[in-house]
């Protein structure tokens, strides 16, 4: 998993990959690739978005469109152009991802222990997810994380373990879609990352930082 987040002086773009090889119980092998690029303004009323998943290098799915609010806290539209033209409305108080962390973060300095908020990022044709936040304490660190590059980044920072659970809009069933669970920090870098999705997880470590250049505005 590579994942990539660029400032701008009017926005954030945000690229990540995650190459996955499964080995089923047959002794069948199948790899996937997965990346999603996106570009959303600092005053989250505007998203560009697109996804291409591929199993075996054929591509399975691409997803590419745009979404705008009407004003922070109001309802907005998301417009498709792949794979085919589809155009919905958001519902008011939905918020795009980069947004949503950052909102998260300031939940987690104020000392909430939860959030729920109605999260659109263009990875699924049918609208926005309800992601319920819980928020507590960072998990034990069980010796020094081996992790190359820039350190630095990860010094004297505050850390919260984050776990969210994302539900299809209108469904807060027994059981979400998939959980995500982090080990934040206050500069929104994640040392580990759990992937949940029910049948399989992904347990995934950091093992190299590079700070980028920020813009000249």
């Amino acid at each position: 998993m590579v994942l990539e987040t660029v400032e701008a002086c009017e926005g954030w773009e945000v690229k990540q990959r995650i190459k996955l090889t499964f080995l089923r119980n047959d002794g069948d092998e199948f790899t996937t690739d997965s990346s999603f690029t996106s570009y959303e303004t600092k005053d989250g009323l505007s998203l560009r978005f697109s996804v291409r998943n591929i199993q075996d290098d054929e591509v399975e799915e691409e997803l590419r469109g745009n979404a705008d609010l009407e004003a922070p806290g109001a309802k907005g539209r998301a417009s498709f152009t792949l794979p085919e033209a589809r155009s919905f409305e958001l519902p008011a108080g939905t918020l795009f991802p980069t947004t949503h962390l950052t909102l998260v973060l300031r939940h987690a300095r104020d000392g909430d222990k939860s959030a729920s908020y109605l999260v659109f990022d263009g990875a699924r044709l049918d609208g926005a997810f309800q992601v319920n936040a819980v928020i507590g304490r960072p998990p034990r660190q069980t010796g020094a994380p081996v992790v190359r590059g820039d350190v630095a980044l990860l010094r004297n920072q505050p850390a919260w373990s984050v776990r969210f659970a994302f539900f299809a809009t209108g469904d807060q069933g027994a059981h979400p879609e998939y959980e995500l669970a982090l080990d934040l920090l206050g500069n929104g870098i994640a040392r580990s990352m759990l992937l949940d999705y029910g049948d399989f997880a992904v347990d995934s470590r950091l093992v190299q930082l590079q700070a980028l250049p920020r813009p000249r505005c």
